[in-house]
């Protein structure tokens, strides 16, 4: 006898993932050091550059994504 296929629950997914990650970052990123802080900025706008030089979009995707959630103003927007 073949169980039925169920449907997890619709409103579990990546999204209340995204906002935790995005809370605890947000939380965290006044704690750190200026110094730190300012070595991440242009460690990310420095990889943003190079992921615009790839062919790869997802490359673009997700630097974009980690200067979002980090709240770092992306170059050209």
């Amino acid at each position: 006898m073949q169980k039925e296929f169920k449907i997890p629950n619709p409103g579990i997914g990546f999204t209340w993932v995204i906002e935790l990650l995005i809370k605890i970052l947000a939380a965290l990123l006044p704690l750190i050091t200026p110094s730190i802080r300012k070595a991440l900025e242009e460690f990310l706008l420095d990889l943003y550059k190079k992921a615009l030089e790839t062919p790869n979009p997802w490359d673009d995707f997700l630097v974009k994504f980690f200067l979002r959630i980090l709240n770092i103003p992306i170059p050209g927007e």
